[in-house]
C-alpha cells in the first residue's frame, strides 16, 4: 500500500521555502532567488521506517501578499504543513504567528504541522526562548532546524511530516 499525501509549505516571502522543497526533491540548492507564482508543486516518493511507501505532494505556496486571495485554493486537501521562518528574519516568525497559522487553520483545520527554522548556517536573529515560545503557541508536532544551503535536517524536517500525517491516518 502507498499513502497519497498533500503537505503544503507556507511563509513569508523569502525564507526559503522553494529552496528547502528544491533540496529535498532534487539534492540541488540554486542561490538565485526567483520569487514564486501562486504555488510550485512537488512530488517525491519516500519509504518510512522500512516498509511504509508514502508518495508526498509538496505544494510551495507563493508567500507575497498580492497571493492571500488564491492561497486557499492551494490549502484544499492538505493533510500537513511545514511553516518555515528565517532564523535571519525575526518578523518572519511573527508573521508565522499572526497570519499564516491562523489562515491555515481557518481553511485546514488542526492538521499536523511542523515548525522550520531555516537558515542555520547564517547568524541566528532569534533566541531559543522565542522559538520555544512560538512552537507552543501555533501548536506544532515538532521544531526543526534546517539549512537548504548545505541540507541540514531538510530530509528529516520532510519525513516527519509524512510520518505525521501518516501515523494521524492510522
Amino acid at each position: 500500500m502507498v499513502y497519497r499525501i498533500k503537505v503544503i509549505i507556507i511563509g513569508e516571502a523569502g525564507v526559503g521555502k522553494t529552496s528547502l522543497v528544491k533540496k529535498f526533491v532534487s539534492g540541488r540548492f540554486t542561490s538565485d532567488y526567483r520569487v514564486s507564482i501562486g504555488a510550485n508543486l512537488f512530488v517525491k516518493e519516500l519509504i518510512l521506517d522500512s516498509d511504509i511507501d508514502v508518495s508526498i505532494q509538496i505544494w510551495d505556496i507563493a508567500g507575497q501578499e498580492k497571493w492571500v486571495k488564491m492561497r486557499h485554493l492551494y490549502y484544499r486537501g492538505a493533510q500537513g504543513a511545514l511553516i518555515v521562518g528565517d532564523i535571519t528574519r525575526e518578523n518572519t516568525f511573527e508573521q508565522l504567528k499572526d497570519f499564516w497559522n491562523p489562515d491555515l487553520k481557518k481553511f485546514c483545520g488542526d492538521i499536523p504541522k511542523i515548525l522550520v527554522l531555516n537558515k542555520v548556517d547564517l547568524k541566528p536573529m532569534i533566541s531559543k526562548p522565542e522559538i520555544e515560545k512560538l512552537a507552543q503557541t501555533v501548536n506544532v508536532k515538532a521544531t526543526i532546524f534546517t539549512s537548504a544551503k548545505n541540507g541540514q535536517n531538510v530530509e528529516e524536517a520532510f519525513h516527519k511530516i509524512a510520518k505525521a500525517i501518516v501515523t494521524s491516518n492510522l
